[in-house]
Protein backbone atom coordinates (compact mmCIF):
# COMPACT_ATOMS: atom_id res chain seq x y z
CA UNK A 1 0.00 0.00 0.00
CA UNK A 2 1.37 3.04 -0.77
CA UNK A 3 2.55 5.30 1.88
CA UNK A 4 0.98 8.80 3.00
CA UNK A 5 4.51 10.60 1.91
CA UNK A 6 4.29 9.09 -1.44
CA UNK A 7 0.68 9.88 -2.05
CA UNK A 8 1.56 13.36 -0.84
CA UNK A 9 4.33 13.68 -2.81
CA UNK A 10 2.54 12.40 -6.24
CA UNK A 11 -0.03 15.49 -5.06
CA UNK A 12 2.38 17.81 -4.69
CA UNK A 13 4.21 17.20 -8.44
CA UNK A 14 0.66 17.18 -10.17
CA UNK A 15 -0.40 20.56 -8.68
CA UNK A 16 3.14 22.22 -9.70
CA UNK A 17 2.40 21.30 -13.58
CA UNK A 18 -0.79 22.47 -12.89
CA UNK A 19 -2.25 24.32 -10.18
CA UNK A 20 -5.86 24.13 -9.61
CA UNK A 21 -8.47 21.35 -8.52
CA UNK A 22 -7.79 18.93 -11.18
CA UNK A 23 -6.71 15.81 -8.91
CA UNK A 24 -8.46 12.85 -11.04
CA UNK A 25 -11.33 11.64 -9.80
CA UNK A 26 -11.22 8.46 -7.65
CA UNK A 27 -12.93 6.34 -10.05
CA UNK A 28 -9.29 6.34 -12.34
CA UNK A 29 -7.15 7.81 -9.50
CA UNK A 30 -4.02 5.37 -10.06
CA UNK A 31 -2.32 4.06 -6.38
CA UNK A 32 1.01 6.38 -5.93
CA UNK A 33 3.29 3.58 -6.40
CA UNK A 34 2.32 3.62 -9.90
CA UNK A 35 1.94 6.55 -10.89
CA UNK A 36 5.06 8.34 -9.42
CA UNK A 37 7.28 6.16 -12.12
CA UNK A 38 5.23 7.65 -14.91
CA UNK A 39 6.09 11.24 -13.26
CA UNK A 40 9.48 10.85 -13.15
CA UNK A 41 11.44 13.04 -15.10
CA UNK A 42 14.11 11.24 -17.31
CA UNK A 43 16.61 14.10 -18.78
CA UNK A 44 17.94 11.56 -21.34
CA UNK A 45 14.26 11.30 -22.95
CA UNK A 46 13.91 15.05 -22.90
CA UNK A 47 16.93 15.75 -24.81
CA UNK A 48 16.30 12.40 -27.30
CA UNK A 49 13.09 14.07 -28.29
CA UNK A 50 14.64 17.92 -29.03
CA UNK A 51 17.62 16.46 -30.42
CA UNK A 52 15.39 13.82 -32.74
CA UNK A 53 12.78 17.22 -33.78
CA UNK A 54 16.11 19.57 -34.39
CA UNK A 55 17.85 16.40 -36.64
CA UNK A 56 15.08 15.87 -38.74
CA UNK A 57 14.65 19.79 -39.34
CA UNK A 58 18.37 19.53 -40.32
CA UNK A 59 18.30 16.65 -42.62
CA UNK A 60 15.21 18.48 -44.56
CA UNK A 61 16.70 21.55 -45.03
CA UNK A 62 19.54 19.96 -45.80
CA UNK A 63 17.99 17.67 -48.29
CA UNK A 64 16.12 21.16 -49.80
CA UNK A 65 19.34 23.37 -50.04
CA UNK A 66 21.68 20.58 -51.16
CA UNK A 67 19.36 18.81 -54.05
CA UNK A 68 17.05 22.54 -54.93
CA UNK A 69 14.45 20.79 -56.74
CA UNK A 70 10.02 21.39 -56.55
CA UNK A 71 10.01 18.16 -55.13
CA UNK A 72 12.29 18.68 -51.98
CA UNK A 73 11.48 21.75 -51.61
CA UNK A 74 7.42 20.50 -51.24
CA UNK A 75 8.90 17.73 -48.64
CA UNK A 76 10.95 20.18 -46.54
CA UNK A 77 8.35 22.63 -46.35
CA UNK A 78 5.82 19.74 -44.87
CA UNK A 79 8.43 17.98 -42.65
CA UNK A 80 9.67 21.79 -41.33
CA UNK A 81 6.03 22.95 -40.61
CA UNK A 82 5.49 19.62 -38.70
CA UNK A 83 8.64 19.68 -36.81
CA UNK A 84 7.26 23.37 -35.96
CA UNK A 85 4.36 21.49 -34.06
CA UNK A 86 6.62 19.08 -32.76
CA UNK A 87 8.88 22.08 -31.05
CA UNK A 88 4.91 23.34 -29.62
CA UNK A 89 4.61 20.29 -27.90
CA UNK A 90 7.79 19.84 -26.10
CA UNK A 91 7.44 23.71 -25.50
CA UNK A 92 3.66 22.68 -23.96
CA UNK A 93 6.03 19.55 -21.86
CA UNK A 94 8.60 23.01 -21.05
CA UNK A 95 5.29 24.80 -19.26
CA UNK A 96 4.01 21.86 -16.90
CA UNK A 97 7.81 21.77 -15.58
CA UNK A 98 8.38 18.41 -17.20
CA UNK A 99 11.42 18.54 -19.57
CA UNK A 100 13.67 18.50 -16.53
CA UNK A 101 13.89 18.97 -12.64
CA UNK A 102 15.64 22.12 -12.20
CA UNK A 103 13.36 24.69 -13.49
CA UNK A 104 16.03 27.42 -14.83
CA UNK A 105 17.13 24.76 -16.61
CA UNK A 106 13.74 23.37 -17.88
CA UNK A 107 12.72 27.10 -18.70
CA UNK A 108 16.07 28.13 -20.96
CA UNK A 109 16.30 25.15 -22.99
CA UNK A 110 12.03 25.49 -23.57
CA UNK A 111 12.51 28.89 -24.62
CA UNK A 112 15.17 28.99 -26.51
CA UNK A 113 15.10 25.97 -28.37
CA UNK A 114 11.07 24.97 -28.32
CA UNK A 115 9.40 28.23 -28.58
CA UNK A 116 11.52 31.02 -29.25
CA UNK A 117 12.36 29.14 -32.97
CA UNK A 118 8.53 29.02 -33.60
CA UNK A 119 7.57 32.65 -32.31
CA UNK A 120 6.37 31.89 -29.20
CA UNK A 121 7.75 33.11 -25.79
CA UNK A 122 7.51 29.57 -22.66
CA UNK A 123 6.63 31.90 -19.99
CA UNK A 124 3.12 33.60 -21.59
CA UNK A 125 2.14 30.49 -23.06
CA UNK A 126 2.31 28.75 -19.58
CA UNK A 127 0.53 31.56 -17.81
CA UNK A 128 -2.74 30.92 -20.53
CA UNK A 129 -1.86 27.42 -20.96
CA UNK A 130 -2.40 26.72 -16.91
CA UNK A 131 -5.82 28.54 -16.73
CA UNK A 132 -6.73 26.19 -19.75
CA UNK A 133 -6.26 23.41 -17.31
CA UNK A 134 -7.83 25.00 -14.33
CA UNK A 135 -10.79 26.41 -16.14
CA UNK A 136 -11.38 23.73 -18.79
CA UNK A 137 -13.94 24.77 -20.74
CA UNK A 138 -15.75 27.31 -18.62
CA UNK A 139 -15.80 31.05 -19.32
CA UNK A 140 -12.53 31.65 -18.05
CA UNK A 141 -10.79 29.00 -19.93
CA UNK A 142 -8.46 30.89 -22.97
CA UNK A 143 -8.60 28.03 -25.25
CA UNK A 144 -12.80 28.29 -25.09
CA UNK A 145 -12.66 29.92 -28.45
CA UNK A 146 -11.48 26.75 -29.87
CA UNK A 147 -14.12 24.75 -28.72
CA UNK A 148 -17.19 27.21 -29.02
CA UNK A 149 -17.96 27.35 -32.47
CA UNK A 150 -17.90 23.46 -33.11
CA UNK A 151 -19.61 21.14 -34.73
CA UNK A 152 -19.53 23.09 -37.36
CA UNK A 153 -20.76 22.51 -41.16
CA UNK A 154 -18.05 21.71 -43.49
CA UNK A 155 -18.04 24.76 -45.38
CA UNK A 156 -16.96 26.59 -42.57
CA UNK A 157 -14.39 23.91 -41.59
CA UNK A 158 -12.78 24.47 -44.88
CA UNK A 159 -12.92 28.24 -44.49
CA UNK A 160 -10.95 28.19 -41.55
CA UNK A 161 -7.88 25.38 -42.82
CA UNK A 162 -7.96 28.24 -46.06
CA UNK A 163 -6.95 30.92 -43.51
CA UNK A 164 -4.62 28.46 -41.67
CA UNK A 165 -3.26 27.48 -45.18
CA UNK A 166 -2.76 31.31 -46.75
CA UNK A 167 -1.03 32.73 -43.03
CA UNK A 168 -4.04 34.85 -42.75
CA UNK A 169 -4.96 33.13 -39.38
CA UNK A 170 -1.24 33.09 -37.90
CA UNK A 171 -1.50 36.99 -38.96
CA UNK A 172 -4.15 37.43 -36.99
CA UNK A 173 -3.05 35.88 -34.14
CA UNK A 174 0.16 37.72 -34.08
CA UNK A 175 -2.17 40.99 -34.32
CA UNK A 176 -1.37 42.17 -37.78
CA UNK A 177 -5.16 41.59 -39.21
CA UNK A 178 -7.79 41.13 -37.70
CA UNK A 179 -11.06 39.50 -39.34
CA UNK A 180 -15.56 40.40 -38.95
CA UNK A 181 -16.96 37.15 -37.97
CA UNK A 182 -19.81 38.58 -39.85
CA UNK A 183 -18.62 39.18 -42.74
CA UNK A 184 -15.60 37.30 -42.98
CA UNK A 185 -13.77 40.46 -44.01
CA UNK A 186 -9.92 40.83 -43.69
CA UNK A 187 -8.53 44.16 -42.44
CA UNK A 188 -5.17 45.66 -41.08
CA UNK A 189 -5.36 45.58 -37.63
CA UNK A 190 -5.39 49.21 -35.99
CA UNK A 191 -3.16 50.42 -33.23
CA UNK A 192 0.49 50.58 -32.52
CA UNK A 193 2.07 47.42 -32.05
CA UNK A 194 5.28 48.19 -30.53
CA UNK A 195 2.69 49.02 -27.54
CA UNK A 196 3.28 45.40 -26.68
CA UNK A 197 6.76 45.56 -26.38
CA UNK A 198 8.78 44.99 -23.40
CA UNK A 199 12.91 45.43 -22.73
CA UNK A 200 13.25 41.77 -22.52
CA UNK A 201 11.04 40.98 -25.58
CA UNK A 202 12.86 43.92 -27.42
CA UNK A 203 16.31 42.11 -26.20
CA UNK A 204 14.62 38.69 -27.40
CA UNK A 205 13.51 39.87 -30.79
CA UNK A 206 16.91 41.29 -31.12
CA UNK A 207 18.92 38.35 -31.18
CA UNK A 208 16.61 36.47 -33.67
CA UNK A 209 17.06 39.56 -35.26
CA UNK A 210 20.84 38.77 -35.48
CA UNK A 211 20.63 35.41 -36.28
CA UNK A 212 18.06 35.99 -38.82
CA UNK A 213 20.71 38.49 -40.63
CA UNK A 214 23.35 36.10 -40.38
CA UNK A 215 21.62 33.84 -42.46
CA UNK A 216 21.17 36.72 -44.72
CA UNK A 217 24.74 37.35 -44.97
CA UNK A 218 25.65 33.90 -45.31
CA UNK A 219 23.05 33.44 -48.43
CA UNK A 220 20.85 31.60 -47.00
CA UNK A 221 18.27 34.21 -46.36
CA UNK A 222 15.97 32.79 -48.41
CA UNK A 223 16.01 29.61 -46.94
CA UNK A 224 14.65 30.90 -43.60
CA UNK A 225 11.96 33.05 -45.53
CA UNK A 226 10.58 29.85 -47.78
CA UNK A 227 11.60 26.98 -45.71
CA UNK A 228 10.79 28.37 -42.05
CA UNK A 229 8.87 31.14 -41.86
CA UNK A 230 6.84 30.43 -44.44
CA UNK A 231 6.18 26.54 -43.03
CA UNK A 232 5.27 28.55 -39.58
CA UNK A 233 2.62 31.10 -41.09
CA UNK A 234 1.07 27.86 -42.86
CA UNK A 235 1.95 24.08 -42.26
CA UNK A 236 2.19 24.76 -38.78
CA UNK A 237 -1.11 26.70 -38.69
CA UNK A 238 -3.34 23.79 -40.49
CA UNK A 239 -1.63 21.12 -37.89
CA UNK A 240 -2.19 23.51 -34.79
CA UNK A 241 -6.09 23.64 -35.86
CA UNK A 242 -6.50 20.25 -36.19
CA UNK A 243 -4.96 18.80 -33.09
CA UNK A 244 -6.54 22.25 -30.81
CA UNK A 245 -9.86 21.52 -32.35
CA UNK A 246 -9.79 17.84 -31.54
CA UNK A 247 -8.72 17.74 -28.37
CA UNK A 248 -12.11 20.00 -26.42
CA UNK A 249 -13.95 20.29 -29.32
CA UNK A 250 -17.74 18.87 -29.08
CA UNK A 251 -16.73 17.14 -26.33
CA UNK A 252 -19.88 14.66 -25.00
CA UNK A 253 -20.29 16.00 -21.35
CA UNK A 254 -17.62 19.82 -20.23
CA UNK A 255 -18.32 18.68 -16.48
CA UNK A 256 -17.34 14.61 -16.65
CA UNK A 257 -13.25 14.36 -16.63
CA UNK A 258 -13.58 11.62 -18.57
CA UNK A 259 -15.48 12.88 -21.57
CA UNK A 260 -14.53 16.29 -21.81
CA UNK A 261 -11.10 16.12 -23.53
CA UNK A 262 -10.22 13.67 -26.13
CA UNK A 263 -7.79 11.08 -26.68
CA UNK A 264 -6.99 9.68 -30.18
CA UNK A 265 -5.49 6.32 -30.96
CA UNK A 266 -4.07 5.62 -34.62
CA UNK A 267 -2.13 3.05 -36.41
CA UNK A 268 -1.92 5.54 -39.35
CA UNK A 269 1.86 6.40 -39.74
CA UNK A 270 0.84 9.40 -41.45
CA UNK A 271 -1.57 10.81 -39.42
CA UNK A 272 0.39 9.85 -36.12
CA UNK A 273 3.77 11.73 -38.13
CA UNK A 274 2.08 14.82 -39.08
CA UNK A 275 -0.61 15.36 -35.67
CA UNK A 276 0.71 13.09 -32.64
CA UNK A 277 4.56 13.86 -32.14
CA UNK A 278 5.59 13.19 -28.83
CA UNK A 279 2.49 11.26 -27.76
CA UNK A 280 0.52 14.56 -27.66
CA UNK A 281 -2.92 13.10 -28.90
CA UNK A 282 -2.97 11.29 -24.92
CA UNK A 283 -4.84 14.54 -24.02
CA UNK A 284 -7.33 13.20 -21.95
CA UNK A 285 -4.77 11.44 -20.16
CA UNK A 286 -2.91 14.22 -19.87
CA UNK A 287 -5.67 16.68 -18.55
CA UNK A 288 -6.09 13.66 -15.85
CA UNK A 289 -2.08 13.74 -14.92
CA UNK A 290 -0.72 16.69 -16.02
CA UNK A 291 2.64 15.74 -14.45
CA UNK A 292 3.36 12.93 -16.51
CA UNK A 293 5.91 13.47 -19.15
CA UNK A 294 5.13 13.01 -23.13
CA UNK A 295 7.12 10.02 -22.99
CA UNK A 296 5.36 7.99 -20.37
CA UNK A 297 1.71 9.01 -21.76
CA UNK A 298 1.01 5.50 -23.21
CA UNK A 299 1.99 3.47 -19.64
CA UNK A 300 -0.38 6.23 -18.66
CA UNK A 301 -2.66 5.33 -21.17
CA UNK A 302 -2.57 1.46 -20.37
CA UNK A 303 -2.55 1.97 -16.51
CA UNK A 304 -5.72 3.72 -16.59
CA UNK A 305 -7.59 1.29 -19.07
CA UNK A 306 -6.64 -1.63 -16.70
CA UNK A 307 -9.01 0.51 -13.98
CA UNK A 308 -11.64 -0.56 -15.65
CA UNK A 309 -13.23 2.80 -15.21
CA UNK A 310 -12.35 3.99 -17.97
CA UNK A 311 -14.47 2.28 -20.41
CA UNK A 312 -16.93 5.62 -20.93
CA UNK A 313 -13.66 7.63 -21.71
CA UNK A 314 -13.54 9.50 -24.65
CA UNK A 315 -11.12 7.90 -26.90
CA UNK A 316 -11.02 8.27 -30.56
CA UNK A 317 -10.09 4.96 -33.22
CA UNK A 318 -8.73 6.69 -35.45
CA UNK A 319 -8.84 10.72 -36.77
CA UNK A 320 -12.08 10.37 -39.28
CA UNK A 321 -14.36 9.30 -36.29
CA UNK A 322 -13.15 12.35 -34.14
CA UNK A 323 -13.65 14.72 -37.09
CA UNK A 324 -16.89 13.42 -38.16
CA UNK A 325 -17.36 14.54 -34.74
CA UNK A 326 -16.70 18.06 -34.41
CA UNK A 327 -17.95 18.66 -38.68
CA UNK A 328 -21.49 18.17 -39.76
CA UNK A 329 -22.55 18.60 -43.14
Amino acid sequence: MASAKEASTAMDSHNAAAPGPLWPPSGVRLPAEELRPLMQIRPSRAWAAIASTWGLIGASLTLAIAYPHPLTWFVAFLIVGRCQHALAVLMHDAAHYRLFENRGWNDFVGHWLCARPIASHLVAYRTVHLRHHKYLLTEKDPDLSLSLPFPCGRASWWRKLLRDATGISALTMRGYLTVDRASGRVRLARGNLLRRWTWSTAIQRALVALGVGALFWWGYGWAFVALWWLPLMTVYQVILRVRGVLEHAAVPDRLDPLRNARTIVTRNPIAKFFLNPHHVAYHLEHHLYPAVPHYNLPRLHQALRATGRFATALVEDGYRPALRSVIGA
